[in-house]
């Protein structure tokens, strides 16, 4: 487990833009698994002006959404914020984009399908994740259990399609982003409490290689 500490989330972003940068370049069949949160928007922008510049190449690479919005509970799609912010500027194939069903019949099914799909791109190289306020990760929340695999999940906002733990704890590599003060107060349990469903990103601590990016807000109270 590595602990990077940045200055501010402009560093921290710069940061997090370079090792998926780096993973893009050292393997260009990678497969990615990626999240959306607000916290990580930069991040994708930075990636966006590398790829203008000439300096990445997306078109071997496979990328899958952790989550999506239940499309009849009527929230704006995750594959249509990551279309306009990150997927219209940079070279990777419609086909080698996935994202979990945002509408079906048999919800076990649809997320059955999305687990067999990953698996038949040979498993995640990278996850890109970034941690709640709450500890979570992807929509996966503090639970006396925690789902291992891709499933739906109730918020605030209504349901939510998202990859389990398992899915998350598969990839070969994690990356996982922690800015800004309201990270600060969990930080120090999701990096060195004890490992508990309460919290879901405590597991992160349990995988080979993983890399946790915060900048000094987030670290305050470590």
């Amino acid at each position: 487990m590595s602990v990077l500490v940045y200055r501010d989330k402009s560093i921290a972003g710069a940061a997090a833009a370079t090792l998926l940068a780096a993973q893009v370049i050292e393997k260009p069949m990678s497969v990615l698994g990626l999240d959306y949160s607000e916290d990580i928007v930069p991040v994708y922008r930075a990636l966006a002006r590398m790829t203008a510049d000439g300096l990445l190449d997306w078109s071997d690479i496979t990328a899958f959404a952790l989550s999506e919005h239940v499309r009849a509970d009527g929230a704006q799609s995750i594959a249509s914020r990551m279309q306009t912010l990150f997927y219209e500027h940079v070279n990777l194939d419609a086909g080698r984009r996935f994202t979990p069903d945002a509408e079906a019949a048999d919800w076990s099914v649809a997320c059955t399908d999305y687990e067999d799909g990953i698996l038949r791109a040979g498993g995640i190289d990278l996850t890109f994740l970034a941690v709640g306020p709450d500890g979570s990760i992807a929509y996966n929340v503090g639970a006396p259990e925690l789902a291992p695999v891709t499933h739906v999940e109730r918020t605030q906002d209504g349901r939510v399609v998202t990859v389990g733990l398992g899915t998350v704890m598969g990839a070969q590599k994690i990356v996982a982003y922690l800015v800004g003060g309201d990270k600060a107060a969990m930080a120090g349990q999701i990096l060195n409490g004890p490992v508990t469903p309460q919290v879901p990103a405590t597991y992160l601590q349990l995988h080979a290689n993983v890399v946790f990016l915060l900048d000094e807000a987030a670290a305050a109270q470590l």
